[in-house]
């Protein structure tokens, strides 16, 4: 059933069956399943359509949703905790790399969650039957799912609602990430980044064991050919990042260089947060103090796990075709035994 809303020139227009509509608003329902599944279709500007997920967490929660900021609008970034914690750890020279067979839960949970160190855990994928599928078996495993990619010049213009954002198959994504590239165009490849892991696919990856299940938030699936990247910036959660198959690079610097690099925010309090300085064309006469900044220069080979601690900033970017699940979990450095 289609009806107008209150907007009849609306920006976004989402079409789903009523008693998914109930299921949502019981709480029954997922917005990003049903999304993948078809169940609801959306039209407009992808963009703001990225936004509703938040938008329904906050009304379950009675609280009211934050409103759509104005194009590229930003705030200083505050002091986090991690940042407190950061400045007061030893320099270490190089991001450890670590067998899984070596990094016990008690090991991860001494070590280095307490103090926000990353750390490569090598090998770590090798019961993921996701991780032992070829590309085209895989693909056949996304059946009719949907997802949103990205498009154009979407570096530029990290976490604005202006991006480029168009919706599509997921299977065919993947069949066509080797084909080359459009002659003359300049942009990045299109980047299916941070769609929710589609339901029949949670049988084919597993949770890491370093934390409680009940702390791990749904899943996040990134698909793309070589050259995609997402400028540095840094998240408000812990991250076990998995590289299911292919290369990534990663650019990472520690908390406390949160002046340093030019940190902006996404709003007052705080939230997502990126960097007006760039490590790959540095700007030293606009950022003096950036030359004192340590960068770990890493690479994801398949089968690698990933911690970085929250706070911690990182620029990524495909160094072959890439396929990678990523974890965040609702709290780590709080965790006791």
């Amino acid at each position: 059933m289609l009806e107008t809303g209150l907007h009849p020139a609306a920006d976004v227009t989402i079409e789903l069956a009523t008693e998914h509509f109930i299921g949502i608003l019981e709480g029954e329902e997922d917005v990003e399943d049903l999304f993948a599944s078809g169940h609801l279709k959306i039209s407009g500007q992808m963009g703001l359509a990225t936004l509703l997920p938040q938008m329904i967490s906050a009304a379950q929660r009675g609280e009211e949703a934050a409103p759509v900021k104005a194009k590229d609008q930003r705030y200083p970034a505050p002091e986090r905790e991690a940042d407190r914690v950061s400045q007061a750890q030893p320099w270490f020279e190089a991001v450890e790399r670590c067998p899984h067979s070596e990094m016990s839960v008690a090991r991860f949970r001494e070590h280095y969650l307490p103090i926000g160190k990353p750390v490569i855990i090598t090998g770590a994928l090798g019961s993921w039957p996701l991780f032992n599928m070829t590309l085209e078996e895989s693909a056949a495993h996304f059946g009719d799912v949907q997802g949103i990619s990205r498009h154009g010049d979407y570096v530029s213009k990290t976490f604005s609602s202006d991006r480029d954002f168009r919706q599509g198959s997921m299977a065919e994504f993947i069949r066509q990430l080797d084909a080359p590239a459009e002659p003359g165009n300049d942009a990045r490849p299109a980047y299916m980044g941070n769609n929710a892991v589609p339901a029949q696919l949670m049988e084919h990856i597993r949770l890491p064991e370093y934390f409680d299940e009940a702390l791990y938030i749904k899943p996040r699936i990134w698909i793309g050919p070589k050259g995609t990247l997402t400028p540095l910036h840094r998240d408000d959660s812990d991250n076990l990042f998995a590289q299911v198959w292919g290369q990534k690079s990663f650019i990472l610097a520690a908390p406390h260089h949160r002046e340093a690099l030019g940190t902006w925010s996404t709003s007052v309090d705080g939230g997502l947060e990126g960097c007006a300085f760039n490590p790959d064309a540095p700007d030293y006469e606009v950022f003096p103090a950036a030359r004192e900044v340590t960068f770990y220069r890493i690479v994801l080979q398949a089968g690698d796990l990933l911690f970085l601690p929250d706070g911690w900033f990182h620029q990524v970017e495909s160094v072959t075709t890439s396929l990678s699940v990523n974890f965040w979990v609702t709290c780590g450095r709080g965790w006791s035994a």
